[in-house]
């Protein structure tokens, strides 16, 4: 990326901002964007999943959604959505292998992206990198632990529960709530059908749409212009099987 170009500033900031790039120098930063480019996926866009052992992007706006797709029957499981300050794809950035999960554009994407060998050379130019890198990979790690225990050991309704929690804002706390009587955006939900819900939990549309409707009637949430909005945070933490504090929220 040239550092002429009108946006330069901006991009510099947006990828200050992103997760593993925080407290980095200017002029390390200014380094690694010359690397970058700039690049857009409209909304629905699918890749193929061998982009990781090519290229590595950071999220300026907007969701990916990164789905595993069984070969034969064709059943679909997301294991992850990445938003604004994330990235793509972590693991073959560390290990060079092919990472089976297909990423796609749950809204227009803004990305900037670099060749992965240049960033994978970055973990030994700059440690100042690697003390976000870590404790990013210590988050999702700890996240697919959560989603793996989630399915071997809870029935549908309390992953549900469990997934509406993960997504709620990280910073919202239960004073927040109670100054806000329309309840809690889940904002990385919106707009998601319950087919691709029944996705996220390993379970079917039909069932989604019964528990949903089991949470509306009993006051924890209700739906707003295609959003889930909590109205009960306190008794969609018992649903979920939280006796004490937050479950770990996504990557956040």
């Amino acid at each position: 990326m040239n550092n002429h170009i009108p946006l330069y500033h901006h991009y510099r900031q947006r990828l200050a901002n992103a997760c593993l790039f925080k407290n980095l120098p200017t002029e390390t930063l200014d380094s690694m964007l010359l690397n970058f480019r700039f690049e857009t996926w409209p909304k629905g866009a699918q890749k193929n999943s061998k982009l990781s052992l090519q290229r590595f992007y950071v999220i300026l706006e907007g969701r990916m959604e990164l789905e595993l797709i069984h070969p034969e029957t064709g059943k679909c499981f997301t294991t992850m959505i990445l938003k604004e300050g994330d990235v793509y794809d972590v693991l073959s950035l560390l290990d060079n292998e092919a990472h089976d999960v297909i990423p796609i554009a749950l809204d227009d994407l803004t990305l900037l992206s670099a060749p992965l060998e240049t960033v994978r050379e970055w973990i030994h130019q700059h440690p100042e990198f690697n003390q976000s890198l870590l404790p990013y990979l210590s988050r999702l790690i700890r996240l697919r632990e959560e989603i793996a225990a989630d399915l071997a050991l809870r029935d549908t309704s309390t992953r549900l529960a469990r997934v509406i929690l993960r997504h709620i804002p990280s910073n919202y706390s239960d004073d927040e709530r109670k100054e806000n009587s329309r309840g809690i955006k889940v904002e990385l939900l919106h707009d998601l059908s319950n087919e691709q819900l029944a996705k996220i939990i390993g379970s079917v549309r039909q069932v989604v749409n019964h528990h949903l409707t089991q949470m509306k009637k009993g006051g924890l949430i209700h739906m707003e212009n295609n959003r889930i909005i909590v109205d009960d945070l306190q008794q969609l933490k018992l649903k979920a099987e939280v006796m004490h504090g937050h479950l770990q929220h996504h990557l956040s």
